[in-house]
């Protein structure tokens, strides 16, 4: 019995040594030398080697190769090599001494001091797997780190663009879960602007690394969410109002006629067509902002435009008579937190603001789709309601949620609508005096009606079935009798911005949702209670 236990100790002994090289032996570590020098001369480990240089990357390799067998000694062997590796300098043997530190993992001692600043020096250096982890310090306050949402997100999108991490085979949870934080915080516009394509287009990026990790009806309600959102027509608005403005600046008297034409050249209809008489009026664009205002006009989307294939201008400060851009600065744009428009600086927007304020809360409102006091009674007047939301699926509950947060209607006191109902009722008699422009929402097609009844939504016929009509009794544009006469004199540098209106069911419709999605989302970590999600396999 004696005699096995010895040859028991002296095979395990044998393994020890040659897995150490203590007494000359080391077989496992020239093995595993052998294997790494083979995979790094067949290019196999390009990639790695390209993104943080070759020095030290021998040695993490190896390390790797001892991380995958159990056992004290190679535990051992382990952190002697990516220890050896980040004395190196290599970031990845950086960001796994880090760990080693932070964690304890493979028996190391922690020490969180050493842990935190080889942590900093490999997302310095650009290492993906390190910036997701200094980032999620950043967005939750840990190790010393202030909360700095804006931060995050920008490290976020510098770890994507880390080759290394989509190559992670083994390790798969930083690529995806610096994705779903995007998602989310894109979602919940904390530290980045609120966009439902964007969060949609980060969810299905994991859905490709990682086959089920989203749940489908999230998925599915993010799609519908985007079809019915006011971000979306927002940012579609403010894309072609660039185009508009850089014309606007060549301009100062047309036809009427002449000023719709150029605005259907740059992809907005009028909802009221002028007499001939009136078609031939010449205006400045000031004036036409007050015929607009004065007959009732808003703006749709053309889905087909003829500047549709045109370069997109650069970006222009938004306070009037500032003609500096990201060309003439060289520089990009300061952007407004509530509503996005752009400033040359904090000086120009504080001088803009007493004109801008009003616009802004109601772009702000149009982009979080917020219900107003006023929208709400014109729902309680329709008689059908509780018919129409029953056939929508939304609870008395749900309904009730969504009236507990109701936004208070400005329009008293500036005279811009909160809403197509609103407008309806009482028209816009301020475009000139804050300059903007109403944008009515768009059709909902025959997809997104059916995404709507996979999401258990079955929308009422007349929902988003047709733009804002037309009014009747001015006459029809006869464009062969508007001048052509070019314009050359040069006008101001209008700062108009388009403000996006919703219908109240609308907005109802995509609050309960929101809700909803929440609700899906929401019960697992810290960042989810803050309006983001990530599994605590992500972190």
């Amino acid at each position: 019995m004696s005699g096995r236990n010895t040859k028991k100790n002296k095979n395990r002994k044998k393994t020890t040594e040659s897995a150490t090289g203590e007494g000359g032996g080391g077989a496992v570590e020239r093995k595993f030398l052998r294997l790494v020098k083979r995979e790094i001369e067949s290019g196999r480990e390009d990639v790695t080697k390209n993104t943080y240089g070759e020095a030290g990357l021998e040695e993490y390799l190896v390390a790797s190769q001892f991380v995958n067998l159990k056992g004290d000694i190679y535990d051992e062997c382990a952190r002697k090599y990516y220890y050896k590796s980040s004395e190196m300098g290599n970031p990845i043997g950086q960001f796994s001494m880090a760990v080693l530190y932070l964690q304890g993992t493979l028996s190391h001692p922690i020490n969180n001091i050493l842990g935190v600043e080889l942590m900093l020096k490999s997302s310095k250096a650009g290492c993906g797997l390190a910036l997701f982890s200094e980032g999620m310090w950043v967005l939750e306050g840990k190790y010393g780190k202030q909360k700095d949402p804006v931060k995050a997100n920008k490290m976020f999108h510098k770890a994507l663009k880390d080759p290394v991490l989509s190559q992670l085979k083994q390790n798969k949870s930083p690529h995806v879960g610096c994705l779903i934080s995007l998602a989310h915080m894109r979602l919940s516009g904390l530290g980045c602007s609120k966009s439902y394509s964007a969060a949609l287009k980060h969810f299905k990026a994991v859905e490709e690394i990682e086959p089920g990790k989203i749940n489908v009806m999230v998925i599915k309600r993010l799609e519908f969410l985007e079809a019915v959102s006011g971000v979306e027509l927002q940012r579609e608005a403010d894309f072609r109002n660039r185009r508009l403005k850089e014309m606007l600046k060549s301009i100062q008297f047309q036809s009427l006629g002449d000023w719709i034409l150029l605005y259907q050249h740059c992809g907005f209809e009028l909802s009221v067509k002028p007499s001939t008489e009136e078609g031939l009026y010449r205006f400045t664009h000031h004036n036409l902002l007050e015929w607009m205002g004065r007959v009732g006009a808003m703006l749709t989307l053309s889905e087909d435009y003829p500047a549709m294939g045109d370069a997109v201008p650069c970006l222009g400060c938004e306070r009037p008579g500032c003609e500096v851009t990201e060309d003439t600065s060289g520089k990009e744009m300061k952007k407004c937190s509530k509503c996005q428009a752009p400033y040359c600086g904090v000086a120009c927007q504080r001088k803009d603001w007493a004109r801008h304020n009003p616009v802004c809360e109601a772009v702000h409102a149009s982009i979080w789709n917020e219900l107003t006091q006023h929208e709400m009674e014109i729902l309680k007047q329709d008689e059908g309601l509780v018919g129409k939301l029953t056939r929508m699926g939304i609870s008395g509950g749900e309904f009730l949620q969504v009236s507990a947060s109701l936004k208070e209607c400005t329009h008293s006191s500036t005279s811009i609508p909160c809403g197509l109902e609103c407008f309806a009722e009482n028209s816009a008699r301020s475009m000139n005096k804050y300059s903007y422009t109403l944008v009515g929402s768009s059709v909902l097609t025959e997809k997104q009606r059916q995404i709507a009844r996979e999401v258990g939504i079955l929308l009422p016929r007349d929902f988003g079935k047709s733009r804002p009509p037309v009014k009747a009794g001015f006459g029809e544009l006869a464009v062969s009798t508007v001048s052509t006469k070019e314009v050359t004199s040069i006008g101001d540098n209008c700062a108009m911005r388009a403000i996006t209106l919703t219908h109240p069911m609308g907005a109802l419709l995509f609050n309960v949702l929101w809700n909803r999605l929440v609700e899906d989302l929401g019960g697992t970590c810290s960042c989810c209670r803050a309006g983001l999600m990530a599994d605590n396999e992500g972190h």
